[in-house]
């Protein structure tokens, strides 16, 4: 009788309707159970604690919220403090750093002369100076008393310290800033930068009475013998500037003074930004103890106070000034003015300054009394109100929490119930389906997820059976495809020369080129060959179009141009050529498909380079005498393939030894980037002459071009056929 009695329950009990329901009923009433208990033996608990503790929490929660707040407020000031230190430290270094390049430039000037020539800058005296424009600026004595062939001598050879002085103009030049030499002899070397101005206005004092040896830069630095930060006065701009110096020697050892004089916005931007509060005063001291910058403008620690605040009548400033001095990093408190403040510093050390940052503790603890008052008021309301809601709370929690329950009840039987009517339908479906009926179709109308996946398994047994039909099908004609094509690319590729050094017996050129198709086969093509024992013909085309077409008609057009160049009667004859093979193309030409081209013929003894162009981009020349790259001028010829009859003008230049040729297709001037930009023909001659040209052959010189290229295009996808092609004139074989 047990075991029936347990057979039958297990029966009752073992579908998912009933699981389903067992398990939202009880979880769910376990839930309120629980949730019931906790809640109301936490209200009670809370009620009690709140009751005991809130007289000592009154106590202790002001004098608390005071301590850590201080902590927090001085911490942040250190933090703050130590960062804003870092970041003038780092605008100053910089300054700093160009400084000590210009002077070690001018001594490797001054101390091996025999590797520069004389410069003449524009003298001030006598020439309008530009803003940025580099000048020579001779001293009132130097001036009146004349110069002797030995300085003028060295202002020519000083002058070359222009080339330092270029890239420093460009880093400066947003600024009111100066960058100058000040010689021993009298005279200077300045380029200054004044921004929304053309030209620079001397002044009569600097006119008539200038001497660079009576500077205090000058001075300083030449009695400090090393890098010097003189003192911050305020600019034409309203910013406060300051100079920068370090000294130089020649072979008689102190030659003069390098100096950068520009305003340090900057520095007063991030002196500003440290301020905290409406009482905030920040500010920067040199090792002398003497306030550099200031936010503050009145007091002793105003700018323009030019104390030494080690000496002040105030001990507790003094000595944290010493530990500023010294180096030293944190916090004190202080009085100034009969009122106490925080003062939190931190070092510059390259340079042995200090930055320090003050906000008044009267301002910084008033929010944390206002809390501490407001905290206590609160506490004793809400211990009021929570006694009275524990109550009320327990009484209507029982009468929701019998009603919740039967609702509940009703709820979870009829919900599974309705849950489970199509998933039984979906299993016999799905069974069937996986039996192989691949032909059944699962109808379930619930307008959720249960219906999509009916509708899923429908769409499914329909698209096996269209892949199972069409998958060998597709399979063979792909593999015959890409056949085709592999072998498509290896013939493509053995039709253009591949094989590097060309003619490696002949030492006047030196040819090397590239071809990257934009797919597997492409539509340009390079070609070169000796006409005969003394001239060299260069050829590169781009077919109109991509893929297999463009490849087919670039089989033609390379075939039929090198059979004209074979059969010439003259070697220079370049018109003609390219005319017949237009006319040939253009025959029986159904596709409307043409070609654009440039043909050369280099003539090894002498250099002279015949050339022609149908429509293509203009190469790039390289001149060896005048270090730089440029494109050469060409006609603009028509296309070859497009119309018949069509009269070719030739052009020619001569080529010196080591000259260069860079030929190209347009996929290289109109790669594209991943922000959509253009390469370019101005970048194009832009990285061709940053390259050092004259240390590379062909190939090493197409190699760095392609990486510039693949820099710029990034991960943007090849649009177009990629074919370079460079020769390097070597002059005759006997010169």
């Amino acid at each position: 009788m047990k075991e029936k009695l347990i057979l039958w329950w297990r029966s009752q009990n073992n579908s998912i309707r009933k699981k389903i329901f067992r398990l939202m009923f009880f979880g769910s009433m376990t839930v309120f159970v629980f949730l019931g208990i906790f809640v109301t033996y936490g209200l009670i608990t809370l009620d009690n604690a709140l009751t005991d503790e809130s007289d000592i929490l009154s106590d202790t929660s002001a004098q608390y919220i005071e301590n850590v707040t201080g902590e927090q407020i001085t911490g942040r000031l250190v933090d703050l403090a130590q960062s804003r230190a870092y970041s003038i430290e780092t605008e100053l270094l910089g300054i700093s750093y160009d400084t000590i390049y210009i002077a070690n430039g001018l001594e490797e000037i001054l101390k091996h002369s025999y590797h520069f020539s004389p410069v003449v800058l524009p003298d001030s005296r006598y020439t309008a100076v530009r803003s940025g424009e580099v000048y020579v600026h001779r001293g009132t004595s130097l001036f009146l008393n004349g110069e002797s062939e030995d300085v003028r001598r060295e202002i020519e050879l000083a002058s070359n310290v222009v080339e330092y002085f270029e890239p420093m103009v460009k880093k400066y030049k947003q600024y009111e800033s100066s960058i100058f030499v000040g010689s021993r002899h009298g005279y200077i070397i300045a380029v200054d930068n004044t921004p929304g101005n053309e030209y620079i206005t001397m002044t009569e004092e600097f006119m008539q009475s200038y001497e660079p040896t009576q500077r205090g830069w000058y001075k300083n630095t030449k009695v400090k013998g090393t890098l010097t930060f003189n003192d911050i006065y305020v600019g034409a701009e309203g910013f406060p500037s300051f100079t920068c110096s370090a000294p130089y020697e020649d072979a008689n050892g102190f030659a003069g003074v390098v100096a950068i004089a520009c305003s340090v916005k900057s520095v007063s931007d991030i002196v500003k930004s440290a301020v905290l509060g409406d009482s905030g005063i920040s500010f920067v001291m040199n090792d002398n103890g003497k306030i550099m910058l200031s936010t503050r403008h009145d007091g002793i620690l105003a700018s323009e106070n030019s104390v030494d605040l080690r000496n002040i009548n105030n001990e507790k400033l003094a000595a944290t000034v010493n530990k500023m001095i010294n180096g030293e990093k944190g916090w004190q408190t202080v009085e100034i003015d009969g009122e106490e403040w925080f003062l939190a510093y931190a070092p510059l050390k390259k340079i042995n300054w200090s930055f320090g940052t003050l906000i008044s503790k009267k301002e910084a603890m008033s929010p944390a009394v206002q809390a501490g008052e407001n905290i206590v008021t609160q506490i004793n309301g809400f211990r009021e109100m929570m006694q009275n809601s524990v109550i009320n709370f327990i009484v209507v929690a029982t009468i929701v929490f019998w009603s919740l329950l039967v609702v509940l009840y009703q709820i979870c039987y009829w919900l599974t119930s309705k849950f489970v009517k199509p998933i039984r339908k979906l299993t016999v479906g799905v069974k069937e389906i996986s039996a192989g009926n691949l032909d059944k179709k699962i109808s379930i109308s619930t307008g959720d997820e249960l219906e999509t996946l009916a509708n899923s398994f429908n769409n499914m047994t329909e698209e096996l059976q269209k892949y199972m039909a069409n998958l060998t099908k597709v399979t063979t004609e792909r593999e015959h495809i890409a056949t085709e094509l592999a072998v498509a690319t290896n013939i493509q590729a053995s039709m253009l020369p591949h094989e590097f050094p060309f003619e490696p017996g002949r030492k006047e050129f030196d040819v090397y080129a590239t071809m990257h198709a934009a797919k597997e086969v492409g539509g340009d093509f390079y070609d070169f060959y000796m006409v005969d024992d003394e001239n060299l013909l260069i050829t590169i085309a781009d077919v109109s179009g991509k893929g297999v077409p463009a490849a087919l008609f670039m089989v033609v057009a390379k075939t039929m141009l090198k059979n004209s160049a074979l059969s010439m009667d003259y070697v220079d004859d370049l018109c003609h050529l390219m005319a017949k093979t237009n006319d040939q193309l253009c025959k029986n030409n159904d596709a409307m498909m043409f070609v654009t081209a440039f043909l050369g013929i280099l003539n090894l003894p002498t250099g002279i380079f015949n050339y022609v162009n149908a429509g293509h981009n203009p190469p790039l020349i390289y001149r060896a005498e005048e270090k730089r790259f440029e494109y050469i001028p060409v006609e603009r010829n028509f296309v070859m393939g497009g119309m018949e009859e069509i009269d070719y003008k030739g052009q020619a230049l001569v080529m010196a030894k080591n000259d260069r040729l860079i030929l190209y297709t347009d996929g290289i001037t109109e790669a594209l980037n991943e922000q959509g930009e253009l390469f370019g023909e101005e970048r194009l001659l832009s990285e061709l002459n940053s390259i050092d040209v004259d240390n590379k052959d062909s190939q090493a010189l197409l190699a760095d071009l392609k990486e510039r290229l693949d820099d710029f295009v990034g991960n943007a996808e090849q649009s177009d056929d990629m074919t370079m092609l460079t020769i390097i004139y070597n002059g005759a074989e006997n010169s």
